[in-house]
């Protein structure tokens, strides 16, 4: 992909004082040598697309300053403010908020650029200003993807987040007093990889309730367990094993102020629910065949997601996680039109709750590998896991993290966990050994570098890359 693309506006970051009081603040557009102290949003250039750390619930239900269209929440990306900082090395708690600008805002420039770029080679007649108009990149982003198939009338009141899906798990796992919460993730690429490669089901969808699967089967949970039609099963847990179900965390609620009640799984999580616990199934919608969102993909979203030159970089992980996670966004509104008196709108299509289940399955076991190895995992979901650890534990930890194919932060690595000149024992894909390797020997100034290698002109890239390989070889980065 061409990214050195002329554009009508520039990125940047806006760090105000108070999050939930945008007035004064530092701000720092991507190229700029030295972030700027500014008063009030009113200084902000409208040339220029603001990622800010304004609280996503002040910016749409406490305030108007949404009406700022050149101006982002806190959650427009897929990583926050925070994450990105701590996968860079960098401690939001002692690092200077106006560097916190001048660092995030290149990233974000990189970002924006490799979104704009893919979006041109799927649609060249959309420029900047239609490119980035929606509440998150994902919003943005969907363009890119096919059109998904959204449950309408009854089916939509049972595709609902908490319901249907979590959008991540907390487990029962009790921590050890005084640990450490570590976040550790798979490659944001191949996991992309991964969730896209995920049979899909295709409609129409046809309900059946127990008295009909009864008439089908005298056993109703062997039958939609193994049969070849996609089905999205209400379930009721009776019985699962203590070992397994403080991880597994069915139903478990991650937000105190919504405690809906989990009675629906998509066919892939029934599978691994099935095997895990004793279920009895209640109903079913029932879909006409499975099919493969990979394969109905523009090739421009395949060559990205399978070009060498990403595996390496940061920024195209997050493009990578962003178009998965797009692809289980609600319809849009304008699409679905107006609602009927009693009728909900879906919150995922049929699609996505398929890929939401696959999600869960991935990192579930992922985490009941981790909880093997005595280690407290407290929650996962969206590629992580996150795991209460003890200080004299985190060595270990990220060791073992490692041969499980999941990469820490940058922050939570000591300097002596590798040996730069001996590679890691790593447990994921091939690809992405060396991403591993230089991530956990701290070669930042590495990584930062090959960051920038997808935003070069293709005939550029092979010589910069030498180049690094060369400075890396005589300790320079």
């Amino acid at each position: 992909m061409d990214t050195e693309l002329d554009t009508t506006r520039r990125f940047g970051v806006v760090m105000f004082d108070d999050d939930k009081e945008p007035g004064p603040g530092w701000a720092c557009v991507a190229g700029d040598k030295t972030p700027t102290r500014i008063s009030s949003p009113e200084d902000l250039s409208t040339g220029v697309i603001w990622w800010s750390n304004i609280n996503y619930d002040f910016f749409y239900k406490r305030s108007d300053i949404w009406r700022k269209t050149w101006l982002r929440h806190d959650k427009y990306l897929v990583v926050s403010h925070t994450n990105a900082l701590n996968e860079w090395n960098y401690d939001p708690k002692v690092t200077s908020p106006d560097f916190i600008c001048f660092i995030l805002a290149t990233l974000f420039d990189r970002v924006m650029r490799l979104a704009y770029g893919l979006i041109r080679e799927v649609d060249p007649r959309i420029g900047m200003d239609r490119a980035f108009v929606g509440k998150t990149l994902r919003d943005d982003l969907r363009i890119v993807l096919p059109e998904a198939e959204y449950p309408k009338s009854e089916a939509a009141s049972i595709m609902k987040t908490g319901q249907a899906w979590e959008e991540f798990t907390v487990t029962s796992v009790r921590s050890v007093r005084g640990s450490s919460r570590i976040m550790l993730r798979k490659p944001r690429i191949l996991y992309a990889l991964e969730m896209l490669n995920t049979p899909i089901p295709h409609g129409p969808f046809e309900h059946y309730s127990k008295t009909q699967l009864r008439s089908m089967s005298p056993d109703r949970v062997a039958f939609i367990r193994d049969h070849v039609q996609p089905c999205m099963v209400e379930v009721s847990v009776e019985k699962m094993s203590p070992e397994i179900a403080p991880v597994y965390g069915f139903g478990n609620a991650t937000d105190q102020g919504r405690r809906t009640l989990r009675s629906w799984v998509s066919h892939p999580e029934f599978v691994i629910l099935d095997r895990m616990a004793e279920v009895d199934v209640r109903s079913v919608w029932m879909g006409r065949e499975y099919g493969s969102l990979s394969g109905e993909l523009p090739d421009p979203v395949k060559e990205f997601l399978s070009d060498k030159y990403n595996e390496n970089s940061w920024s195209a992980g997050i493009i990578a996680e962003t178009l998965w996670r797009a692809a289980t966004l609600a319809e849009e509104k304008w699409k679905s039109g107006p609602l009927k008196n009693g009728e909900d709108r879906a919150q995922t299509s049929w699609q996505g709750a398929w890929i939401k289940g696959a999600d869960k399955n991935s990192m579930f076991m992922t985490a009941l590998e981790l909880s093997k190895m005595d280690y407290a995992v407290v929650s996962y979901g969206l590629g992580w896991v996150q795991c209460a650890v003890p200080e004299e534990a985190m060595t270990a930890f990220l060791r073992d993290g490692l041969s499980l194919g999941l990469i820490p932060n940058l922050l939570d690595i000591p300097d002596n966990l590798a040996d730069p000149q001996i590679h890691i024992q790593w447990g994921g894909d091939k690809r992405s050994h060396s991403y591993a390797h230089f991530l956990v020997s701290k070669k930042r100034d590495l990584l930062w570098n090959l960051d920038r290698v997808p935003m070069l002109k293709e005939d550029k890239r092979k010589n910069f890359i030498a180049n690094l390989i060369t400075q890396n070889k005589k300790g320079l980065i």
